[in-house]
């Protein structure tokens, strides 16, 4: 077709998506008949498609450097960012991950994480590029997926942590030929980590994003096992630095910004250049991510920068007070987050879902954290609900939770 592909994610409310396929200047939009009732009356060239019957040679109609694909990522102000991936990103993506995990026409690939991500877009380049065959479940519930393990004997799979927890929880096992099940998209626990690989699972730990054109770093095996908070040791033509306030390369186990330099480095932000300008310095990607490097070159990220909650000139990590949280005996889930302060600017507040048939109080919960933690760092209010939002990777909606508690900022 000689057409950039926007994919959407038809989670999002109508306005949203008016919003986004107006703003990437869409004039053909592409749909399933299983999607039949989406924009009915959308003003474009509307046509269903459920097969293709014939292709064209990519030589004819496209250039190594030309935009292959469009992704929509949401940034820490939660408006959405059109990120623009070329070809060459997406095959130097695959060479860089297959340098570490090779990939085979014999591999059969689940899509298990949707396609209008990277991670599940990823899915399908892997898939091409290898010659393997892809195999697409009707959806991604949980029990679906459990399915798909049983009755297609997939070879690679990618979850994100809440989805691994959920297969766990449900006792579905890993299938026969299973040889790599790729795991990101969000932080794991450690107990998770050891949890997985005690049952079976070939586990492999990646670190990526949308702007990496998916994982740039993994880890594995025994390695794992030792460092179950890593996020792996950087791939093949991949260098991965730790970088100051002054963007000066830091000393191994210090922690600053996580810097990436590959050739799967997307092109840019789709109409804005500035914010993707600002986000390199001398070659290197500026994540907004907080990690560091230990003595054997192992990524361990802390947080996204953008998270940390500023109180009265200290910088809390909002994820070791959901540690301390989780580690409570009563709390199934927990989210820190700041709130705007006149006297410090910003305070940590959290929400807690408790585990059922458990019970608790704030007092209770207060008095934990002040084992553990020191005064500055303890939540100034903690929110009970019975459910914490997530998006469709599995992540803690906040958004939509501080529109739920009346926190809208």
């Amino acid at each position: 077709m000689n057409a950039v592909p926007v994919l959407l994610n038809i989670r999002l409310t109508e306005k949203e998506l008016r919003k986004q396929i107006d703003f990437a200047e869409c004039s053909v939009l592409l749909k399933s008949e299983r999607y039949s009732n989406y924009f009915i009356n959308y003003p474009s060239r509307l046509l269903t498609v459920e097969y293709i019957d014939r292709t064209i040679d990519y030589k004819n109609v496209t250039d190594k450097d030309d935009t292959a694909v469009i992704l929509f990522t949401s940034g820490s102000s939660g408006k959405p960012k059109g990120v623009e991936l070329t070809n060459s990103n997406l095959f130097e993506s695959y060479l860089a991950i297959t340098s570490e995990y090779s990939f085979s026409s014999k591999d059969r690939f689940l899509a298990s994480l949707p396609f209008y991500h990277i991670g599940g877009f990823s899915i399908i380049t892997r898939t091409i590029l290898s010659g393997g065959t892809l195999i697409i479940p009707s959806s991604l519930k949980t029990d679906v997926i459990g399915k798909s393990l049983k009755n297609f004997d997939p070879t690679v799979i990618s979850l994100v942590p809440t989805m691994l927890k959920r297969m766990i929880k449900q006792k579905i096992q890993p299938n026969k030929n299973l040889r790599l099940a790729f795991i990101g998209g969000g932080p794991s626990d450690d107990d998770l980590v050891i949890t997985a690989l005690n049952l079976g699972w070939s586990f492999v730990k990646v670190y990526g994003s949308t702007e990496t054109s998916s994982m740039i770093s993994g880890i594995n095996g025994e390695k794992l096992r030792e460092k179950p908070a890593s996020g792996g040791k950087a791939f093949e033509n991949v260098e991965i630095k730790i970088l100051n306030d002054s963007h000066e390369e830091v000393e191994p186990f210090e922690i600053g910004e996580i810097a990436v330099k590959s050739k799967s480095i997307v092109k840019g932000y789709l109409k804005n250049p500035e914010l993707w300008n600002s986000k390199i310095h001398n070659g290197y990607y500026l994540t907004g991510d907080w990690g560091y490097l230990d003595e054997e070159g192992y990524l361990f990220v802390i947080s996204r920068r953008t998270d940390l909650i500023i109180s009265g000139g200290e910088n809390i990590d909002p994820k070791e007070i959901e540690k301390v949280l989780t580690s409570n005996y009563v709390v199934d889930e927990a989210v820190v987050f700041p709130m705007p302060d006149k006297e410090w600017g910003q305070i940590p507040v959290a929400a807690i879902m408790i585990k059922q048939n458990k019970k608790t109080d704030e007092q209770e919960i207060q008095e934990h954290l002040k084992l553990h933690l020191s005064s500055f760092k303890i939540p100034k209010k903690i929110f009970f609900v019975e459910k914490l939002p997530k998006t469709d990777l599995g992540k803690i909606d906040l958004p939509k939770l501080k529109k739920k508690l009346n926190l809208d900022e």
